[in-house]
């Protein structure tokens, strides 16, 4: 009887546990004005959460399937942002994946001309992205050691292979410097885990490990995919 009894409070916890990470299912992802403390990003919200915003507030939050900026004053149910399918699918993370969305790299990938933290997830699949692909162009990237590795895009190719010949170390930063132009970006890897097709997994990754320019890619993507 006692084992049946402790069968069945399990039982109810893990359903209870269960039902709270199925309506948390809403991040918020930019944050500006007097109630930018009150909803940081990477903060969680269910889907039945109410969002008040004074004049000034700009928020923007991301669920399942788009993202929205919501403007204040004013009060906001994310239950009526366009933030799930009425089927309650998983966005498709992979379409940003994949690059479909051909103005910006893929999410996952390295923008030559961008400086700051990047997330990477496979390096075996690792692209460097430019995002003029008109004419053919290089860059040489540089290791703090001064170790150089050129890599040439070709023209009409917005995307290229990372070199295999230059190991990414999780913490050390890279150099992009461009031949043509001698204009420079630093880049700092950070190794994190896939997050799979969960557009708020994936925000809360960029979040966390401060990969500011994949999240705007992933934020406005997502908020193409919801119009």
């Amino acid at each position: 009887m006692m084992s049946a009894r402790l069968w069945l409070v399990g039982a109810a916890t893990a359903v209870a546990l269960s039902s709270t990470v199925a309506v948390a299912s809403v991040v918020v992802v930019r944050s500006l004005g007097p109630s930018s403390k009150a909803y940081p990003p990477g903060k969680t919200l269910t889907e039945s959460a109410k969002i008040t915003l004074q004049g000034g507030d700009v928020v923007t939050v991301l669920g399942p399937n788009s993202a929205q900026t919501l403007r204040g004053p004013g009060n906001f149910n994310t239950s009526t942002v366009s933030l799930a399918s009425a089927a309650g699918k998983r966005g498709r993370f992979g379409a940003l994946r994949a690059g479909e969305i051909a103005k910006n790299p893929s999410v996952w990938d390295i923008d030559a001309t961008q400086d700051g933290k990047v997330c990477i997830t496979d390096v075996s699949k690792l692209q460097l992205w430019r995002p003029d692909s008109e004419a053919e162009a290089s860059v040489n990237i540089r290791t703090a050691d001064g170790t150089a590795q050129p890599v040439t895009w070709v023209a009409g190719n917005s995307s290229v292979a990372w070199p295999a010949n230059l190991p990414l170390v999780s913490g050390a930063d890279y150099q992009i410097e461009w031949q043509d132009t001698g204009e420079k970006s630093t880049v700092t890897i950070v190794k994190v885990p896939p997050s799979g097709d969960d557009l708020v997994d994936a925000a809360q990754v960029l979040i966390q490990n401060g990969c500011n320019n994949q999240l705007d890619v992933l934020v406005d993507s997502a908020s193409k995919m919801g119009k």
